[in-house]
């Protein structure tokens, strides 16, 4: 890495360490974002506990990127939509235990008595597959509890909660939107996750911990506070974590589907052989691609289907 790469990266690991998130969380103060998670994390947070692990926030910083210009984009066309980046609304939910949560809620928009959050993943397949994952869930339900505390919402009417996924790889060029009507029993389920934190602060134990050691290594800044003093799990044990489930499955079923394609494809190229032409969608034609040499041996000319969507 040159001098200039040095620096750049020192620079943006600053100014990454001084966000207002990074410093919430250093200090301890549990937003939104921090419930439906880990239990333990959330403790550990609680009781002032440092974090022991250096762990790659880039991800976090393209998503405040991204909510930023979305917000700015967005309240240029919607002057009465409130924005997290733009209009600096904190609302606080109070809880039936009477634990209160604080934070900043991306979008609001009053006249629709809506909450929305914004995420951003690495592409939609999980999401299309899982849908809104429990901690998002969570987030949005606080938020809109907030709202209504705060008098942005008309507590006569129905209030909706959502989020609007983006894909940070720019691949999927249109977000992907779930909103639907709050849910009134998350409200004891997200207070009896905070209650088993609080108990374990109060009585000095450990609380649950809520993410597997292989996954929590890679992203948790507590990891070694929370698991370093743990034996470590044997990698032939059985995987029970719902999502890790799913993501098995999820990528047997993708290569199952990707050898099923191969061999419509070939199938395909033997149908269409010498064929060039149109359907109404479709452009059919046949591409000679010519001989090459490539690291000292001589790749052979081949000829290459290519079916392209007709252009209109």
């Amino acid at each position: 890495m040159s001098d200039y790469g040095i620096a750049i990266q020192a620079a943006l690991t600053a100014f990454m360490d001084n966000s207002a998130r990074t410093v919430q969380s250093d200090e301890g103060r549990l937003g939104p974002s921090d419930i439906g998670f880990c239990r333990q994390k959330a403790a550990l947070m609680t009781r002032g506990v440092e974090a022991t692990d250096s762990n790659p926030k880039w991800a976090a910083a393209v998503g405040t990127a991204v909510h930023n210009y979305v917000e700015t984009a967005l309240k240029g066309m919607f002057p009465t939509w409130l924005m997290g980046s733009i209009d600096d609304v904190t609302v606080t939910a109070t809880l039936p235990s009477g634990a209160t949560i604080s934070g900043h809620p991306d979008i609001v928009i009053p006249e629709d008595n809506t909450v929305l959050d914004i995420k951003t993943v690495d592409g939609f397949q999980w999401i299309k597959r899982e849908g809104t994952s429990q901690q998002h869930k969570y987030q949005r339900h606080l938020y809109a509890m907030g709202c209504i505390a705060a008098g942005l919402f008309d507590k006569t009417k129905p209030v909706y909660v959502g989020n609007v996924y983006f894909d940070r790889s720019g691949k999927e060029p249109v977000p992907m939107v779930f909103v639907e009507e709050l849910d009134p029993t998350l409200t004891d389920e997200i207070d009896g996750w905070i209650t088993d934190v609080i108990y374990a602060v109060t009585n000095k134990e450990d609380a649950s911990r809520d993410i597997p050691s292989a996954v929590c290594e890679k992203i948790c800044s507590h990891f070694t506070a929370c698991r370093g003093g743990l034996q470590s799990n044997d990698e032939g044990e059985q995987i029970v974590d719902s999502d890790l489930v799913s993501a098995v499955e999820m990528y047997v079923e993708g290569r199952n589907m990707e050898k099923t394609a191969k061999q419509m494809k070939d199938e395909a190229v033997s149908i269409l052989a010498g064929i060039n032409g149109a359907t109404q969608n479709w452009q059919v034609r046949w591409v000679n691609v010519q001989p090459s040499r490539v690291d000292s041996f001589e790749k052979q000319g081949y000829s290459r289907l290519d079916i392209r969507k007709v252009r209109r």
